[in-house]
């Protein structure tokens, strides 16, 4: 469930603590991967927040001026992932797309191989590009974070969320010089 949602659901149609710090008419704040689910959710009241951990920066640039032009001055987030505990491995401290796939053993691979077979399942159209064309940082990594959030923070966002739990002191300090609220998601108790 996102952020505060059993809190917020409670408050439904009246306002809130949520809605008086984001200027918003209701207590929900919807996470999505689709801008267009985003844009919808900030024009109906409530706050849209992009996932963006699939997203190239070029590709978040594109999606936050659409969302922006779709929503005007109404707020909006983002939901950025960065690992409080990161895995090591290139020079830069984090595991780039070609050492993780080192990490898959051949037991694996031969598996998941012989149901694409057995299923006639189609090969992908940007196969071979990694998790997001023209990237070697991995996925979940301050690298690919880091261009997230210096496209995120040239926006007119309202929130910044890590899904990763607690996010590094450097996001906090830049997101609270530009009066933008942070949170984090928590998984488990």
């Amino acid at each position: 469930m996102p952020i505060g949602a059993r809190w917020c659901i409670s408050f439904l149609g009246m306002k809130s603590p949520v809605c008086e710090m984001f200027g918003i008419e209701f207590p929900i704040l919807a996470f999505s991967h689709c801008r267009d689910v985003v844009a919808a959710v900030s024009k109906a009241g409530g706050l849209g927040v992009l996932g963006v951990v699939a997203h190239s920066p070029a590709q978040l640039e594109i999606d936050l001026t659409w969302i922006e032009e779709e929503i005007g001055d109404l707020p909006y987030g983002v939901d950025i992932i960065i690992p409080a505990k990161l895995a090591t491995g290139s020079a830069s401290g984090a595991p780039t797309v070609a050492e993780i796939d080192e990490l898959i053993p051949q037991e694996h691979r031969d598996f998941v191989n012989d149901i694409i077979d057995r299923y006639d399942v189609p090969g992908l159209a940007d196969e071979g590009k990694g998790w997001v064309s023209g990237s070697d940082s991995a996925p979940f990594s301050a690298d690919r974070a880091a261009g997230h959030l210096d496209v995120a923070m040239s926006h007119n966002i309202a929130l910044i969320a890590n899904a990763l739990g607690p996010p590094p002191g450097y996001l906090i300090e830049q997101a609270h010089a530009k009066g933008i609220k942070v949170v984090a998601l928590a998984g488990t108790i």
